[in-house]
């Protein structure tokens, strides 16, 4: 069976839903049935530039939204305002594909067991992770700094992938403060959140990666200060909360940040070990 040519007369129905047309573009889909004028170059030109320059201008505006005015795109995703924006789990993704590059490149251990282990000595906890590395070590032939090293790997890789049930977990501290709303609407701000959070850890990775990458209770201060006032300029776009009750929210919500932080932590640790010593 033969294609039907463009510079065929219009179609009567949509050529991808079959829906009668009623005008230049389908009603249901969006459609554009095509004719002649698509296989131009003028307008192949024209139309990819046109495509480059729709992108570019929505990354900067959602990423300008983001950064300068906290719960202005949770607002206008609830308003029905999205198509100038990039949505909210694409945008989440993107920004956590490039958190996780930087944070999983070879020889940059973030969370380190050697940092762990020298912490849990200062607070007089003594070394009972060590003398199990050293143990395991040695039931597999291979040194304790080598071992360190397979944990550091499989515990980077674990935690940034379980960075996504930070954003499950945030939903539901939001779901606690304001529970007369749709759960989904609490994922889509916490998907926000997280992403703000991401692009402030991508900032981080700078100081990082000219200092070394340990943990710095300074920068973490910072950034808990940082998501704090976010969050306080963000609630009362989204859930209309202002003054001592928005600043107590904020104040739980970031104490949920951390304790979600502090159980994904540890949690990906104990599964980074077990994945180091059933793998050798």
């Amino acid at each position: 069976m033969t294609a039907p040519s463009p510079h065929q007369p219009n179609l009567q129905n949509c050529p991808e839903c079959e829906t009668p047309l009623t005008g230049k573009y389908c009603h249901e889909c969006g459609e554009k049935p095509p004719d002649a004028h698509d296989l131009t170059l003028r307008h192949f030109v024209s139309h990819g530039v046109h495509e480059l320059t729709h992108v570019d201008s929505k990354i900067f505006r959602t990423l300008k939204a983001l950064i300068l005015k906290p719960g202005v795109l949770t607002a206008e995703y609830f308003a029905g305002r999205r198509q100038r924006y990039v949505p909210p789990l694409r945008l989440f993704l993107v920004i956590f594909a490039l958190n996780f590059f930087l944070y999983t490149r070879p020889m940059v251990a973030f969370y380190s067991v050697h940092f762990l282990i020298t912490a849990s000595k200062t607070a007089g906890q003594g070394d009972a992770l060590e003398r199990q590395i050293e143990h395991a070590a040695g039931k597999r032939h291979t040194t304790k700094e080598a071992l360190m090293e397979q944990i550091n790997e499989h515990w980077q890789h674990d935690l940034s992938f379980f960075q996504l049930g930070d954003v499950g977990f945030f939903a539901i501290c939001l779901a606690v403060v304001n529970w007369r709303r749709y759960f989904v609407e609490h994922l889509i701000f916490s998907l926000h959140v997280f992403s703000f959070t991401l692009l402030v850890g991508c900032v981080a990775w700078l100081y990082y990666a000219r200092y070394g990458f340990h943990q710095n209770p300074v920068l973490v201060g910072i950034s808990l200060t940082i998501y704090l006032l976010y969050l306080f300029r963000a609630l009362p776009r989204v859930y209309g909360s202002t003054g001592w009750k928005a600043f107590l929210k904020c104040c739980f919500l970031v104490a949920g940040l951390v304790v979600a932080r502090s159980f994904f932590i540890t949690f990906t640790l104990v599964v980074a070990m077990f994945q180091t010593f059933q793998g050798n």
